[in-house]
């Protein structure tokens, strides 16, 4: 049963733009969730307005933070809109290397993939010891990646809390084994609706609630999927459907589409600017 959907409309273009952005740890070495980076909370709609970001913090990205990026056709949401930023403005400048890492000068440099593949499921990142392995590789043979992110596809919409926690534990092994390098939790898409929505909302919250307790750095992906910004009316509308009673957030009809990534350009380019956010303030930048 999909049940009524609906938008709520939050007020306040300040505050929704950002001002209250994440909740960051100490700053300096070792203020990370395990990535002894300067920041651990979460990225999420409120923190998409590159203007706030200071120039000098996207430099330091750019020249500093190379990232390893895994995930499969969802995730690639993000690589899209990066690149689809940078067409706008060279500023964002971002080099991707599938299976590699990049090396420019004054650019973001991401290692797409594993050594051997872009398509990257949960086994081939952190849900088999071989898996684990793949990763380990990367980061082994590219000492200078400082974060390392892989991108949930509709896994959580039928995993359960055992598979969930697997993932959490793996991640945790990970940052155990790397201490210097920030290990980015993400939560699940937000497009099916129905049960399997449900039982991803159930996910994401589990996800949530380990990384609030324990310091993680999150990327909330679904609450982005959620969350458009209407400029017409300098606000920001929440979509979610009921489902037995309860506000199940989805895929705000806005972003409805399949011109990337299942998804609008729109919504491709939301959680770009959310992930030079969530650079950002790996490399220290303290917020606006």
């Amino acid at each position: 049963m999909r049940g009524s959907e609906s938008s709520v409309i939050v007020i306040g273009a300040a505050i929704a733009l950002g001002l209250a952005c994440g909740d960051s740890g100490p700053t300096g070495p070792g203020g990370g969730g395990g990535g002894g980076t300067a920041f651990y909370g979460t990225i999420d709609h409120s923190c998409t307005d590159l203007d706030q970001i200071p120039s000098e913090w996207i430099s330091t990205v750019q020249d500093s933070f190379p990232v390893h990026y895994a995930h499969t056709s969802h995730g690639s949401q993000l690589t899209v809109g990066l690149e689809r930023i940078e067409d706008e403005d060279a500023t964002y400048d971002v080099e991707i290397g599938y299976s590699y890492l990049p090396e420019a000068a004054g650019a973001l440099c991401i290692f797409d993939g594993q050594e051997w593949e872009t398509y990257i499921t949960p086994d081939l990142y952190w849900e088999t010891a071989e898996g684990m392995d793949y990763t380990r590789d990367v980061l082994d043979s590219n000492p200078s990646i400082r974060v390392s992110m892989w991108c949930w596809c509709c896994q959580l919409d039928y995993y359960g809390e055992m598979e969930v926690l697997a993932y959490l534990d793996s991640m945790s092994q990970l940052e155990s084994e790397y201490p210097d390098i920030e290990f980015v939790y993400m939560t699940g898409n937000a497009q099916a609706t129905g049960i399997e929505g449900y039982q991803r909302y159930q996910r994401n919250e589990q996800i949530r609630q380990y990384c609030e307790q324990n310091d993680k750095t999150l990327f909330d992906f679904a609450d982005l999927d959620a969350w458009w910004y209407n400029p017409s009316t300098s606000s920001w509308e929440h979509h979610w459907y009921d489902y037995g009673g309860i506000q199940v957030p989805g895929e705000h009809p806005q972003f409805h589409g399949d011109e990337a990534g299942h998804t609008t350009y729109e919504s491709c380019e939301q959680k770009a600017r959310a992930t030079w956010w969530l650079l950002a303030r790996i490399a220290g930048w303290p917020g606006p």
